[in-house]
């Protein structure tokens, strides 16, 4: 069972177990430690000409997020049960079941807060943590799969090599056009029914 400490002040708050992963519990336990205005800083809304944004960058956090959270581990998948999972949208801030964003506005999202992006939330959500930790230990392990490549092509199948015949299998000379072969006939086909 997974449990969470959190410390406010100098206090340090009772550890509280974290609800199944994909309940609305869990989402509710979470939502107060996603960093919104973070979000909403390093990915700021498009201003001037252009498409409008109808959805803010810690909208579409909280989408990425749904797919960790919930048994919905892609976006087109966790985007086609958006429409029927209230909690869900609840967690993202989407107050409309049928205007949903797309798996697009995600990618987009995803790749406008980039790596180092993600990497400022991850600090900005460890600092508390560390803090909690008693001053005269070492040293902590944590791990973070950001500089790890992705295995892109890794698993991609590579196209044969051409193989050339060692000889042609015509003569070496320009071909002439055949003349057709055969007997073109139109038949009627009626029916002498009666």
């Amino acid at each position: 069972m997974l449990t969470v400490s959190v410390r406010r002040g100098s206090q340090r708050a009772m550890h509280k177990a974290l609800a199944m992963t994909g309940t609305a519990q869990l989402l509710e336990q979470v939502s107060p430690f996603v960093p919104d205005d973070l979000i909403k800083h390093l990915v700021p809304p498009h201003r001037g000409r252009g498409r409008r944004a109808h959805w803010s960058s810690a909208q579409l956090y909280r989408l990425l997020l749904l797919t960790l959270l919930t048994p919905a581990h892609s976006y087109n998948r966790m985007l086609t049960l958006l429409a029927e999972q209230r909690a869900w949208r609840n967690f993202a801030y989407l107050p409309n079941r049928h205007r949903l964003p797309v798996a697009s506005q995600l990618h987009e999202f995803r790749e406008a807060i980039g790596v180092q992006g993600l990497r400022r939330v991850n600090e900005h959500l460890l600092r508390p943590l560390l803090e909690g930790l008693p001053a005269e230990r070492l040293a902590i392990g944590l791990i973070d799969a950001t500089d790890l490549p992705a295995p892109t092509s890794a698993f991609k199948k590579s196209s044969p090599d051409t193989i050339r015949p060692v000889e042609l299998p015509w003569g070496a000379g320009r071909s002439k056009p055949a003349s057709a072969v055969g007997l073109l006939v139109t038949r009627s086909t009626r029916c002498a029914c009666g």
